[in-house]
């Protein structure tokens, strides 16, 4: 365990694929109130995405999920590790220890009975989920992804090893439904506790948004390019759901 290292630093991040996730994670690494340790970023952790637009990297930094560089057994932690071990196992993707705070994506989070793992151990944590409604991240996941093509791999979410197989897009778009009703049944029993805040400008300028050369670009990327906007005007179809996350405002 790093020196002086601080559990309250695991920022839990969750969402089912195809949500837009990532490039809204890519907002809140340039916020400075959550004040991100990024050092999980490197040139063999970027992503495109499948249309190979090198102008827009859509994919950045570690995930934690089965069949991923991390977290392979996150499908039950409470099953696949102790307390120690998912921390030394959050930690093992970044490069750098310091006093920043690590965020810590999966979309396996999701599952209910990790939900409920993460809040009885780390009562005290931040839990940030992207909602957005199936049907659309479906739509996202199919534009922007495959199951082993691209970065990060999704083999989890396969049933057989052929990628083409139509039981794999069965079993994927079954999870993706499962997955969103218990996140939603969780939010729904902790929602005197949760804020749901859908990141316009406004409200990342609250968790201080610095506006540099890297935030200028995350933002145009998503509110130009992301299928979010892909009409007249912003369609504002992927809250967060902020939990334990009151001081930030």
């Amino acid at each position: 365990m790093p020196e002086h290292f601080d559990e309250r630093q695991l920022i839990f991040y969750a969402a089912i694929p195809g949500s837009g996730w990532s490039k809204l994670s890519l907002l809140l690494g340039c916020c400075s109130k959550l004040n991100l340790n990024k050092s999980d970023r490197n040139a063999e952790r970027e992503e495109i995405g499948k249309n190979g637009n090198t102008g827009l990297v859509h994919h950045k930094g570690a995930y934690w999920d089965p069949g991923m560089e991390f977290g392979r057994g996150f499908d039950d932690i409470a099953r696949n590790y102790s307390k120690e071990s998912f921390i030394k196992e959050c930690l093992r993707g970044f490069s750098e220890h310091n006093d920043q705070n690590y965020l810590i994506r999966s979309h396996f989070f999701c599952e209910y009975k990790n939900l409920q793992w993460l809040t009885e151990n780390f009562p005290n944590n931040r839990i940030i989920v992207v909602l957005r409604s199936v049907e659309l991240s479906i739509q996202g996941w199919n534009e922007g992804m495959t199951f082993t093509n691209n970065y990060p791999n999704y083999q989890a979410w396969m049933r057989y090893p052929d990628e083409v197989h139509p039981e794999n897009k069965v079993h994927f778009e079954g999870m993706l439904w499962k997955h969103d009703r218990m996140v939603r049944r969780w939010i729904l029993e902790n929602d005197d506790v949760i804020d749901i805040i859908q990141p316009n400008k406004k409200f990342i300028n609250k968790l201080g948004y610095v506006w540099d050369d890297e935030g200028c670009e995350e933002y145009e990327k998503l509110v130009m390019v992301h299928q979010f906007f892909k009409s007249e005007v912003p369609m504002y179809d992927a809250p967060f759901a902020f939990y334990n996350c009151q001081d930030l405002w």
